[in-house]
């Protein structure tokens, strides 16, 4: 298994986005810019690590964002990406993950997660990405909730 940065990287990415607030208030158009531009070498250097892993930091740090416990897979998923999907999770530690997607055949999805080592453990309300209509609390979605097994357990 591949070591995951992703707590480590998501609170730079935190401390980053409070430098820039705190720049913003303050006038400083270099503090900003200083801002901008660790946020531009940490995008870099999660980029280099591949993009199996940049999706999986932004599927952690959108989770992370709404306050969601687990990454959500949420979009289409095509058939041949499953596989390598749940493989590089399973190589960076996540060990479960939220699926809420609405499309057509989702549940064929499902069917190919469990077909690739995970177990469907049930049903679970996350966070949407939208805020509801004039709050700052997020839209609610329901999802399954799924844990990814060894590689040996498909």
């Amino acid at each position: 298994m591949k070591k995951n940065n992703f707590a480590e990287e998501y609170a730079r990415e935190a401390a980053i986005k409070a430098q820039y607030h705190e720049a913003e208030k303050a006038g400083s158009r270099e503090g900003q810019e200083a801002a901008q531009n660790a946020y531009h070498e940490l995008e870099a250097q999660i980029a280099a690590k591949g993009n199996f892993y940049a999706r999986i930091y932004r599927l952690y740090s959108e989770a992370q964002e709404r306050g969601n416990e687990y990454i959500d897979l949420n979009d289409t998923i095509w058939d041949e990406q499953v596989k390598p999907l749940i493989g590089s999770l399973r190589e960076y530690g996540i060990e479960k993950f939220t699926f809420s997607s609405t499309w057509s055949s989702a549940v064929e999805t499902a069917w190919l997660f469990t077909q690739n080592g995970c177990r469907l453990e049930g049903l679970v309300e996350i966070n949407r990405r939208h805020k509801a209509f004039m709050s700052d609390e997020y839209e609610k979605a329901h999802g399954y909730l799924f844990s990814i097994g060894d590689a040996a357990d498909k």
